[in-house]
């Protein structure tokens, strides 16, 4: 154990330098302080928010997420459906993308109700000062137990940069995490290095070169075609970033400096960060499937991603795609 007693974690398999993992700084108690929430963002780059959402409500909401799980075959049949045992040999949807499940979120009214109504909302309607919009797309993961799923460092701006910088992601967990089950991790200080949010973190995961190759002719017969792109197109583009500022979130630890830090976590918490601080998670050590959901908001009043917004949001699609120069 280590001086936070946080029983031992492991990346990809390999174990985590536990001397440097620690425990968030709660936020709770700061809840109707406009100021000090703006001061502790600035300070920490998150708000940790336990218990801000209805328990309750959360757990609805697993239920559907639970059932939805078991109708696919992901679940143990031998197990209690709302304990979220992972079936042997389990795979994750062939639409998904690792752990990634959006289509969990799709006409989920109890998720909903969750992240896009009630406290969260009254949250962020206090904390941004004005009316907020949330964007239409979801991101919800479906962790499954091993060594292949973890989150790997990147800042959130990379994939949704082309609206206002005033952004902010909630991760809200639809199961109780304990510290093996690879909670989200934030790394501690990481969005006060100016070189990285203003080099790697202005970057943008669907712009390419487009005077580099025959990267113009590809993206616009795509886009003509109303296809997505073959994954020998992918490679002969170049692209603004490839996403993920590392895939080794040990090494990055090293690299930038400061601890990983987490908590354990339960259903009605709240991890709300600005779109520059470094995060990742750690191995699914336990035999559960992790369920949590990435949701983003903003002021109404200023200018929003298209890529997330609408019943059909282009996300990383061949609509996405712009060109630049390079």
């Amino acid at each position: 154990m280590s001086v936070v007693d946080i029983p031992e974690l492991t990346y990809g398999g390999r174990v985590l330098d536990m001397d440097q993992v620690g425990l968030l700084r709660r936020s709770d108690d700061a809840l109707h302080d406009r100021d000090e929430l703006h001061r502790r963002m600035g300070e920490d780059g998150y708000l940790y928010l336990p218990g801000l959402l209805n328990r309750d409500q959360v757990i609805a909401a697993r239920r559907e997420l639970c059932d939805r799980l078991h109708r696919a075959g992901m679940l143990d049949y031998s197990r209690p459906v709302m304990e979220c045992v992972a079936a042997p040999q389990a795979q994750i949807d062939a639409a998904a993308t690792g752990p990634f499940m959006p289509e969990l979120a799709r006409d989920n009214a109890p998720l909903h109700n969750v992240i896009y109504d009630g406290a969260m909302i009254s949250f962020y309607t206090f904390f941004l000062g004005g009316p907020v919009r949330h964007f239409d797309y979801t991101w919800f993961r479906a962790k499954q137990p091993g060594t292949n799923t973890v989150t790997t460092p990147h800042h959130d701006f990379v994939y949704m940069g082309r609206g206002t910088p005033d952004l902010y992601t909630s991760w809200t967990p639809f199961s109780d995490v304990p510290f093996v089950m690879g909670g989200l991790m934030m790394l501690e200080k990481s969005h006060t290095h100016e070189d990285l949010v203003q080099g790697y973190g202005q970057t943008d995961v669907d712009l390419y070169c487009a005077n580099r190759g025959n990267a113009e002719e590809i993206i616009a017969s795509a886009q003509m075609d109303g296809r997505e792109l073959t994954g020998e197109e992918q490679q002969q583009v170049d692209w603004n970033s490839t996403g993920a500022y590392s895939s080794d979130a040990i090494a990055t630890r090293e690299e930038l400096g400061g601890r990983w830090l987490l908590d354990e976590y339960r259903m009605g918490d709240v991890l709300v960060f600005s779109m520059h601080i470094m995060h990742a998670s750690s191995d699914n050590q336990t035999g559960c499937i992790r369920l949590s959901s990435d949701s983003r908001y903003q002021l109404a009043s200023e200018p929003v991603d298209d890529r997330w917004i609408g019943d059909d949001p282009p996300a990383h699609g061949i609509r996405a795609k712009r060109g630049m120069v390079c």
